[in-house]
């Protein structure tokens, strides 16, 4: 086989050419597509990279009135707005140093020692007349409202009749077996048969059980309702010292006990910490 065939760039026995270094019409092609894949990458790298728009706006987009704004000195407005970002900035890092200090200064007391300041600041709030009331060992009275709708109805439609006893038959099943495999722990495995307690909630147990009072109450399911706040009653505590998911616990133990009391107005344990 000749030398020169072997030369993709060179010119070869049968190619008629007037330049020994001319490419071919593929060759031609497979450069441009090479060198256009390139430019296509290096542009679309920018909108890609911390803040291009600011770098389009500022770099490609300029207009003319912002640089007359910027030489003739009319951008203060900005500068007078930063200063103010900054001290709000610097507001939010002193509050935040401040409630770390805080909650660092509370982890390290012992649990007794958090419950006598709690005592203590009810207390406080007793004597100054904001409390529960002079006794401290009730809540204030406010007359109770059954809250319209929530039970005691039955709908007429046969077929929306019985698509809520199937609801309420399979709550029946869950709450069963939660009650049989897992009572007091914050949830049930449900292929194991077995109870489990996360730390979201640090020490804190019986998650699933406030968190379904106000859907037993509203699905008439008394006798399970009056067993779940007895639970609490007698179990729930909130005096630990342990890192928790705010969230969860809101939306579980503070939700699950604020909407049992507003639907059914029996005082707990439980309530009686908020």
């Amino acid at each position: 086989m000749p030398v020169a065939s072997l030369l993709p760039f060179t010119v070869t026995p049968n190619r008629k050419s007037a330049s020994p270094t001319s490419f071919r019409l593929t060759e031609k092609f497979i450069l441009l597509l090479v060198f256009s894949a390139f430019i296509t990458l290096c542009f679309g790298a920018i909108f890609f990279l911390p803040d291009s728009s600011k770098l389009l706006s500022g770099v490609f987009f300029r207009s003319s009135s912002v640089e007359a704004e910027t030489r003739t000195g009319t951008v203060s407005d900005t500068s007078t707005g930063t200063g103010k970002d900054e001290k709000i900035l610097a507001k939010i890092r002193k509050d935040h140093e401040k409630a770390l200090i805080e909650a660092k200064d509370t982890l390290q007391k012992r649990p007794d020692e958090i419950k006598k300041d709690i005592s203590s600041d009810k207390e406080k709030l007793v004597q100054s007349g904001q409390g529960k009331g002079a006794k401290g060992d009730s809540l204030p009275f406010v007359q109770y409202v059954r809250p319209p709708g929530a039970t005691g109805h039955e709908p007429a439609d046969p077929d929306i009749k019985a698509k809520r006893a199937k609801i309420k038959e399979m709550m029946q099943f869950s709450w069963d077996n939660y009650k049989n495999y897992a009572w007091g722990s914050n949830e049930l495995r449900p292929v194991s048969k077995q109870g489990h307690s996360s730390n979201l909630f640090g020490s804190l147990k019986g998650a699933t059980i406030v968190d379904a009072l106000d859907t037993l109450y509203i699905m008439e399911m008394y006798d399970e309702f009056e067993a779940a706040t007895e639970w609490v009653d007698r179990n729930l505590d909130f005096n630990m010292n342990a890192e928790i998911s705010v969230f969860e616990v809101n939306i579980r133990f503070v939700g699950g006990l604020l909407s049992a009391y507003y639907l059914s107005g029996k005082e707990v344990k439980g309530v009686e910490y908020f």
